[in-house]
């Protein structure tokens, strides 16, 4: 299969390491270091990030190629899984892995604190009020219950769910499974559907990723391509942590890369 390849490979060990609005900056000048190609490779490891900025990820990768095929060597999580669902296939190893792509929300912890949340958490924490309304508790308790839920909360929750199903059956409906459009639906119902997987890190590898109907391209443990590909995550591991960098953004004939501190692009 020849094809030009690019990558896109965020450091596990640095911060901020995930999908966001400075990343298609970046990755133009990666792809005009290509131009125009009949079929677009996608080095692609990441925890995720911003669904907004995947989607312009994934419309600029497309433009660039008639054929884009994203590979996974390692974790493609969340965000990232969502970018990987615009391909016309995907290709793992036994190592790699895809996400579940449910919502999370920021919320104010009660130590003050934000942190992330499951969408579905926020709409499931109304059922069981109403679950203990039915059971009979007690005022008091109903009360200091119902003064903790943020209607725009759950509003925000909702339409977050909504938006990762559209862009899922969208990008399933025009590529991966064009002509499929039921089919795409009830993926893009499978992979948003927090009360399925149970955890948004939940690993989903080859056969859970063919299982629910992906375009999935195995790639044989002792293939070359296997022990290339595997060689050159390690080896784009081992250089960003020694240049302290928190992702790196890569053509044949192009490095950008960001550093720790600086935050910065540099080329290499």
């Amino acid at each position: 299969m020849k094809c030009d390849v690019i990558s896109y490979i965020a450091n596990p060990n640095a911060s901020p390491n995930v999908i966001d609005h400075n990343d298609a900056v970046f990755m133009v000048d990666i792809l005009e270091s290509i131009g125009k190609t009949e079929r677009l490779a996608l080095i692609l490891d990441s925890p995720g990030g911003e669904p907004n900025s995947a989607e312009k990820l994934a419309e600029m990768f497309r433009e660039f190629c008639d054929e884009f095929i994203v590979i996974v060597p390692n974790s493609a999580k969340s965000a990232a899984t969502m970018l990987a669902l615009a391909s016309d296939k995907i290709l793992m190893g036994y190592l790699s892995e895809i996400g579940p792509i449910d919502p999370q929300i920021r919320v104010l912890n009660p130590q003050g604190q934000f942190t992330y949340v499951p969408a579905q958490s926020v709409i499931d924490s109304l059922l069981m009020l109403n679950d203990a309304l039915k059971q009979g508790i007690d005022a008091r308790t109903a009360i200091a219950l119902v003064q903790k839920l943020d209607p725009i909360l759950l509003d925000v929750a909702q339409k977050a769910i909504a938006f990762s199903k559209q862009f899922a059956e969208r990008w399933l409906s025009k590529y991966m499974l064009v002509d499929k459009p039921t089919k795409a639906k009830k993926i893009a119902e499978q992979l948003s559907d927090n009360r399925k997987w149970l955890s948004h890190g939940k690993r989903i590898g080859i056969s859970e990723a063919k299982g629910i109907g992906l375009s999935i391209e195995s790639i044989k443990r002792n293939s070359r391509l296997w022990k290339c590909l595997w060689e050159y995550y390690s080896r784009a591991l081992v250089h960003m942590n020694n240049s302290q960098s928190i992702k790196l953004y890569e053509s044949s004939k192009l490095t950008l890369h960001f550093n720790i501190g600086r935050k910065q692009p540099r080329t290499s």
